[in-house]
């Protein structure tokens, strides 16, 4: 929302609802692939970009328009080349589509179902996901943050305690009782590890 304020305060430019097309890249979009809910994101920021795009649709004659050459052409006709797109696309397999986009330059991803992303290639090589053992629940992974700071090497430093897991230690080097008191007061049920009645 700050984006529309700042717009119109710094340029006077409205900014008006554009679906996926950004200010700068075009084409710029999701495109359903083959199966379902298979989708790719593309955006092409660059000339040199599109030249390469054409090419790896075999130079069809709506991509070889000299209209569309350079970014002011393909934003004025954005909605044609989604057109084109979305019928390519539609034949395609996602990933491999990705990846022959990715390899001849062309900026692209796949968009992932939160399920799919754990086995994201990317997120497994920035160490993402962390492995912490419980022990009541066993070992799991869990999300990180998308940012490392470089005087913590771990985001998860233990994982979450169990009930009175800690009550020891905060009883001896917090409060300062001994380990007479601290056993008398398990004795009495007033600490534990388990809830009354368990």
């Amino acid at each position: 929302a700050a984006e529309q304020v700042l717009e119109w305060q710094a340029y006077g430019q409205l900014l008006t609802r554009d679906g996926n097309h950004g200010p700068l890249a075009a084409p710029q979009n999701l495109y359903a692939c083959r199966g379902v809910e298979q989708w790719l994101a593309l955006a092409v920021t660059t000339d040199a970009q599109w030249t390469a795009l054409g090419q790896l649709l075999g130079r069809p004659a709506w991509a070889t328009d000299p209209a569309l050459a350079a970014a002011a052409g393909r934003r004025a006709q954005h909605d044609r080349i989604d057109a084109e797109l979305a019928r390519w696309c539609a034949a395609e397999d996602r990933d491999a589509v990705v990846g022959r986009l990715l390899a001849h330059g062309i900026p692209a991803a796949p968009v992932l179902h939160p399920r799919e992303f754990a086995q994201n290639s990317q997120a497994r090589a920035r160490e993402f996901f962390a492995t912490e053992a419980h022990a009541v629940t066993g070992a799991h992974e869990l999300p990180g943050l998308p940012l490392r700071f470089s005087e913590m090497a771990r985001w998860y430093r233990a994982p979450a305690p169990t009930l009175g897991e800690h009550t020891a230690e905060v009883l001896r080097e917090v409060l300062g009782l001994n380990a007479a008191a601290v056993a008398e007061l398990r004795a009495l049920g007033v600490v534990g590890g388990r809830p009354v009645g368990m």
